[in-house]
């Protein structure tokens, strides 16, 4: 499979999202996104570009009933992992009983390849394989049974898999697509599952965590950022929240890693490579101030110092590292330097506080 990368290390993605409370943090700062969407439509089209575990994806379908509880949503979400996939769709079965008229799509090709895979047989050579889930019944136990039954079950099994390269870049071994929606409101939805409609464009793109904040700007700008502004709508947004570290964080990574840059750039570099590098752009989209936001380690009930809840220092050093997308390598080198490693965990000790922070901002098409 190649060489493993550290940002694919799912024990520490895992171990950060139990940890921290950056899932909430993002999602309350995407509900008022929702709310600003047109009220006089009746669909919109959200996309998910990276679902993760399914809880922001799930959150975004909850802050859309709540503002927009009569309108159809075309929900679509972007994965490669199959873990992640299956943490994701088996949040849903809530979510079809309290906002019928919802479509899910899951599919797990590259950003750019986002607009042919409800429209094309093939991609790259390689045959598009395809699921759909008819959900029956009117309550999420029976809907919990299907979503989680062989059916669907083996499709992922046989299909959804990861193909790792030489470089050590992760893609899918298949171009998959699975669609999921109620069979009592088939009729309302049938125009967007055969999909043969001409507008196939989103109303909101929710970018989180896309890139890795070590990457240049160009990169982030060309494989993610680009792709994602060219699904949008006119009067569509593209919402982006990265990580920036914090005070605290970087101050705890420079102090181990002294030629490591965690953060090489920030969301006002995007924002003028953006203007600079792409005139065709600049004029058809409105780009925003960035937001920074923080989040800390959740604490438990009785504020002991548990590994669960991320308050030991060795738990809060895995996740500050997660965070930092640190290289195994640098890892490795300094956990071998006792004195130097020593210095670091005394530093973790002595910071009362330790916050992440993360940056929002919105790209908007203009009408």
């Amino acid at each position: 499979m190649g060489k493993k990368r550290f940002f694919d290390d799912r024990l520490k993605y895992l171990s950060f999202i139990q940890n921290t409370g950056e899932k909430k943090a993002i999602s309350e700062r995407l509900y008022p996104y929702i709310s600003k969407l047109p009220k006089n439509k009746s669909f919109l089209r959200i996309l998910d570009a990276g679902t993760g575990d399914g809880t922001i994806n799930s959150n975004l379908i909850k802050g859309f009933h709540r503002y927009h509880p009569y309108s159809s949503l075309l929900m679509t979400g972007k994965e490669v992992s199959f873990e992640d996939l299956k943490n994701t769709i088996e949040k849903m079965p809530d979510r079809f009983v309290e906002h019928p008229n919802l479509l899910v799509t899951m599919t797990n090709v590259k950003f750019s390849e986002i607009h042919n895979v409800e429209n094309l047989k093939r991609i790259n050579s390689k045959k598009i394989k395809s699921f759909e889930l008819v959900l029956k019944s009117n309550n999420s136990f029976d809907f919990n049974k299907q979503i989680t039954g062989a059916s669907i079950g083996n499709f992922i099994k046989r299909n959804w898999g990861i193909e790792i390269n030489k470089l050590g870049k992760t893609s899918y071994a298949n171009p998959c697509i699975i669609k999921i929606y109620r069979e009592d409101h088939k009729k309302y939805l049938m125009p967007f599952i055969n999909l043969k409609y001409d507008n196939n464009k989103y109303d909101l793109v929710v970018a989180s965590q896309a890139y890795r904040a070590a990457s240049s700007v160009k990169m982030k700008v060309n494989n993610v950022i680009k792709p994602l502004m060219n699904l949008l709508n006119e009067g569509g947004s593209l919402i982006i929240t990265h990580s920036i570290g914090g005070k605290s964080i970087q101050k705890i990574l420079k102090s181990a890693f002294s030629d490591f840059e965690a953060f090489p750039n920030n969301a006002n570099d995007i924002i003028n490579y953006l203007k600079e590098n792409a005139s065709d752009y600049k004029s058809k989209f409105i780009f925003a101030k960035p937001v920074i936001y923080d989040f800390n380690f959740r604490k438990s009930p009785d504020h002991k110092v548990t590994e669960l809840f991320g308050n030991a220092i060795d738990s809060k050093w895995a996740n500050i590292l997660y965070v930092g997308q640190v290289p195994e390598k640098h890892i490795l080198k300094i956990e071998k330097n006792k004195k130097l490693f020593d210095d670091v965990k005394k530093l973790i000790h002595q910071t009362k506080e330790i916050y992440f922070e993360n940056e929002i901002f919105k790209i908007k098409k203009i009408n």
